[in-house]
């Protein structure tokens, strides 16, 4: 009888397998890579994986679940259990205790919480024309439930040279990362697809509980023989469940539904970035849960999407000629330089190199755009254009406004700090550019604590152009909660969060 029961699981399971339409499979991390992740354009080399076996897998799509159909998928969580009827609000799976969180170098630069189940690959590269780009999905299960909060899971894609570092998983046309908090059903819509099917609902006592099952043929049929094993009996009292919503199924996709477990995924997007031709780079792809380690996200990474190409619209263009049967590219991974390994007949037809001035740390993945908030842009000049800056200029030290609980007034305290750093500024404007930032804690909802921050910002400008004697404009970015400087979980700690920063910049 037990032989007969296991052939009847394993028959429905194999013809249930036989539709799915995310087909996952182990793969050896540095193959795929090396063989399948590099298209037209661009040499790789040096390959690590940190993770472990089952949180990275190469998978198949079909039916339009994934817009991204074939790659490889990094996760916080066991990848097999990415594909399936969506029958869990919170899938969860971890490699690692609680109790020990892990640590990234990379990481706490752009999230200070603790990390775990790190899942990241790393690799040199060389692009032969002047953009790279790649294309990638970002799926998790902390949708919808952690939407404008600040426990996110992280991921990023950093590119970094010998002296920059930047993260480019962005939403498109900005420089705001991708992140649940800035890519849900509520902002920026057009990127993201919902597939939660799940509502809260209250049991009143006494009522039997009763909740509607949604799923596979397969599913029904082991719960139907579950429930001759189980006896159900009246709830003691109230009881709050979370449980499949008719009405919420019948606005959703139901192939995404029935084959894809994350409550939510992004549509197909491009990570994109400039780069100089023929130099030696770094990417690292990384994902990490946050302040926990349940709830699994994953980010799908496209097969043949890493690809070099010419773009023309790049400011301050600079134009190389091809080099790629003149030169052997592993070289320069290898630690050489260009003009080291290049024929003479070549030197005079390589551009002078661009300077890219780019921030030196990721941006923080929970930064939320807004249209009145400025980006500083990335500028390309040539080395010949580039000032030489004199040695007797003094250094404006940066400066720090603190500011009381859901305040933006400036105290007398903080003010004759605001008032002697200006008085420095006024004599030596012609040296430096400022720029500000504001800076919440985390009590309250993420887009009020950006409106906070935006209110703190003002107050610095209306205060900066009062000292100055004539009306300022600083290019200001609003932060709510998303990149704190200390502990929230602390009065002192909350306290060093409420700020706003003043970066004095050397022009």
């Amino acid at each position: 009888m037990k032989k007969l029961l296991f052939l009847v699981f394993l028959m429905l399971f194999l013809v249930q397998s036989s539709f799915a339409q995310i087909r996952l499979s182990a793969i050896k991390v540095d193959d795929w890579v090396r063989k399948n992740f590099s298209g037209q354009g661009v040499v790789i080399g040096n390959i690590k994986f940190k993770g472990y076996p089952l949180s990275t897998l190469s998978y198949t799509g079909s039916g339009n679940v994934l817009q991204v159909q074939k790659g490889l998928i990094l996760s916080t969580g066991n990848s097999f259990n990415v594909a399936g009827y969506n029958n869990s609000h919170n899938q969860s799976s971890t490699f690692a205790d609680v109790m020990k969180p892990e640590s990234d170098a990379d990481l706490t630069k752009i999230i200070r919480d603790k990390l775990y189940d790190i899942c990241y690959i790393e690799f040199d590269f060389v692009p032969m024309d002047n953009s790279i780009q790649f294309n990638y999905q970002f799926g998790s299960d902390e949708y919808p439930e952690y939407v404008d909060s600040p426990y996110n899971d992280v991921f990023a894609f950093i590119v970094s040279d010998e002296s920059t570092s930047k993260n480019i998983a962005l939403i498109p046309g900005s420089e705001v990362p991708v992140s649940i908090n800035t890519v849900n059903h509520k902002l920026n819509q057009d990127h993201f697809r919902d597939n939660n099917i799940y509502k809260q609902v209250v049991i009143k006592r006494d009522e039997p509980l009763k909740l509607k099952k949604y799923g596979t043929f397969t599913g029904k049929v082991l719960r139907g023989i579950a429930s001759v094993f189980t006896t159900t009996a009246p709830l003691p009292g109230d009881r709050t469940v979370i449980q499949p919503d008719a009405e919420l199924m019948k606005k959703l996709d139901a192939n995404l539904y029935r084959n894809l477990r994350y409550d939510g995924i992004t549509k197909k997007l491009t990570a994109q970035t400039y780069v100089t031709p023929y130099k030696k780079y770094h990417l690292k792809i990384v994902i990490a849960d946050v302040s926990d380690n349940i709830y699994d996200s994953g980010v799908f990474i496209e097969d043949r999407s890493l690809t070099a190409k010419k773009d023309v619209q790049q400011p301050g263009f600079t134009d190389y000629p091809d080099l790629s049967k003149v030169i052997d590219p592993n070289l320069i991974l290898q630690g050489k330089k260009l003009e080291d390994i290049l024929p003479a007949e070549y030197q005079k037809q390589i551009p002078e190199p661009v300077v890219q001035a780019q921030v030196t740390a990721p941006v923080n993945i929970r930064e939320t755009p807004q249209a009145v908030r400025e980006v500083p842009q990335t500028l390309n000049v040539t080395a010949s254009s580039v000032s030489v800056e004199s040695p007797s200029v003094a250094a404006i030290p940066n400066l720090v406004i603190l500011f009381g609980f859901d305040k933006s007034e400036i105290d007398e305290n903080e003010m004759d700090k605001l008032k002697a750093a200006m008085e420095q500024f006024k004599k030596m404007r012609q040296y430096y550019s400022l720029k500000i930032s504001g800076h919440t804690d985390s009590k309250g909802g993420l887009q009020y604590n950006y409106a906070l921050s935006d209110r703190r910002n003002k107050a610095v400008i209306d205060a900066v152009s009062q000292i100055l004697g004539e009306k300022i404009r600083i290019p200001a970015v609003g932060k709510s909660y998303t990149q704190p400087v200390a502990d929230n979980g602390t009065d002192d700690g909350r306290q060093a969060n409420r700020r706003v920063e003043l970066v004095f910049e050397k022009k």
